[in-house]
């Protein structure tokens, strides 16, 4: 994670080196799966389930791979806005999301918490009920609750020094 406080402008990237291991794990994950789906021991809709999650988790990894790029967020509390950034082979794609949108903003959660591994995000809540995450991915800090909670506290910091 690189953080910067030039001006009062707060930057954050995400672990592009940390991006790239996800991806060539998934990919090695997704290829075991397809060459597991070969055991004949197994019934044919099991074959036939694990092949096609070798296949999702392979395709998803090799994109990621492919054409996952850099991730940079900035909050302006100057302009008075949320920038993401995604940089990739491809292009740039900027959104520019003003503080007057944000109805809310609070910690998000993915995966399972029965026995699985819980990521964290923050979630920004717009005034029209969407809902945009942030720190998702190959952030540091993405295992941690309490390091995107204070993330989140420091966005309502920002948001309330109007």
């Amino acid at each position: 994670m690189q953080t910067s406080s030039t001006s009062s402008v707060w930057t954050t990237e995400n672990s592009q080196g940390m991006q790239t291991i996800y991806g060539i794990v998934g990919t090695i994950v997704g290829s075991a799966f397809v060459l597991g789906s070969r055991i004949q021991s197994l019934e044919q809709v099991a074959r036939t389930s694990v092949l096609l999650l070798g296949i999702l988790i392979t395709l998803i990894s090799l994109v990621t791979l492919i054409i996952g790029g850099k991730q940079v967020i900035s909050v302006d509390p100057r302009r008075r806005l949320v920038a993401l950034e995604t940089i990739s082979r491809f292009g740039t794609r900027t959104r520019l999301i003003p503080f007057n949108l944000i109805a809310e903003t609070f910690v998000g959660e993915l995966g399972d918490k029965e026995g699985g591994s819980v990521s964290y995000h923050v979630v920004l809540k717009l005034n029209d009920g969407k809902e945009v995450a942030l720190f998702i991915g190959a952030f540091e800090g993405t295992f941690n609750r309490p390091a995107m909670e204070a993330r989140c506290n420091r966005i309502n910091e920002y948001l309330r020094n109007q």
